[in-house]
């Protein structure tokens, strides 16, 4: 210490780099004081508004999602001008169905299997449409579900007028539930109402003609690729200025989650584009209104008194602001700008700069 003393006192060059250094010190202070990752109260409009993944290009991340056993991952239920088709690339018939529609063959692994829409033989009676429902349920004594995955592969889907999206829980078996009713009781019938002409594929095999009655496969692992048509072309099924399809619920209307994450399909070791993370993760965040558009595929995050940090590529996207804090307050950008600023300026001068002039 005496040495440093000793040193101070006899070597401008010292005191120069002493000088410096707090400078430097200082000024770091102050940058990193007004950039402290600072907790936000959902819902945020302007969150609300980077929750976008881009259709063939970006995916929604939802990290351990509060899904338990038996219950919805996804649902949707049908309405007037509405058809939907499903496809799995991974899936096996529930056995009393496997018995009923191809009684006498032998269960088969899980493989590929579809439930489209047939086309509508001569033309319908009514205006309306068969209503389709479709649940897709965390699979009873399977594994909590680490990821769930949401995108759009199609880019044609603003010029085909129809809507999509494709759901993957990763290695979570799910249990899809689908049916199609009339809206008007007692009637059903292929020539009576659009949409409800319904074929089942199984494997790449012949399309079979399915009766009016729930449907179960179970889905072992990866995608479910949902699209949705309208049942007249001239009639699209979005609407608002957005052209979104909001039919399409997570869960029963919302699911929580620990951390949402807008990542890219093909760099997946990208850093996000949208990182919003609950600070209590046990609690997590509420995801809630999938919205499905032509180009893009959305979500609004979390409900009131919950919270969250926000994050855009690493970088967090709130942050304190120190300077912003001391320039709104009067007596503190008095003290700053007064107080601070010359005391700091006439030691470095005193210290640095003795020959100068006062």
């Amino acid at each position: 210490m005496a040495n440093l003393k000793a040193l101070w006192k006899t070597s401008l060059l010292f005191r120069r780099i002493v000088a410096a250094s707090v400078v430097a010190i200082a000024a770091l202070s102050v940058y990193l004081c007004s950039h402290i990752p600072r907790v936000v109260s959902l819902p945020v409009d302007d969150l609300d508004a980077k929750s976008v993944a881009r259709v063939a290009e970006q995916q929604i991340v939802l990290e351990k999602p509060v899904i338990a056993e038996g219950d919805l991952v996804l649902s949707y239920v049908g309405s007037k001008n509405e058809v939907a088709d499903i496809w799995m690339d991974n899936a096996a018939l529930d056995d009393n169905l496997q018995h009923l529609l191809f009684a006498g063959a032998d269960a088969t692994s899980p493989t590929a299997i579809s439930y489209t829409t047939g086309p509508v033989e001569g033309k319908p009676r009514s205006g309306d449409t068969c209503h389709t429902t479709i649940e897709i349920r965390r699979a009873k004594a399977s594994a909590p579900i680490d990821v769930l995955r949401l995108y759009q592969s199609d880019a044609t889907a603003g010029a085909q007028r129809f809507r999509q999206v494709v759901l993957d829980a990763g290695q979570t078996p799910l249990e899809v539930e689908v049916h199609t009713d009339s809206p008007t009781p007692g009637v059903f019938s292929v020539n009576d109402l659009p949409g409800c002409h319904k074929v089942l594929t199984v494997s790449g095999g012949h399309p079979v003609d399915l009766p009016p009655l729930p449907i179960h496969i179970l889905v072992p692992a990866g995608k479910i690729d949902l699209h949705f048509n309208p049942s007249n072309p001239a009639l699209p099924i979005y609407t608002g200025k957005g052209q979104t399809f909001e039919a399409v619920s997570l869960g029963d209307g919302s699911l929580r989650a620990r951390a949402l994450q807008i990542r890219s399909i093909s760099r997946v070791s990208d850093a996000p584009s949208l990182d919003v993370r609950a600070v209590d993760p046990a609690a997590g965040i509420t995801l809630s209104r999938l919205k499905l558009g032509s180009e893009m595929a959305r979500v609004d995050i979390g409900r009131d008194q919950e919270k969250a940090r926000a994050y855009a590529y690493g970088s967090s996207l709130y942050n304190y602001d120190l300077i912003a804090a001391i320039q709104a307050n009067p007596i503190l950008s008095f003290a700053f700008a007064v107080v601070l600023l010359p005391a700091l300026w006439k030691w470095v001068r005193k210290n640095c700069f003795p020959n100068l002039s006062e």
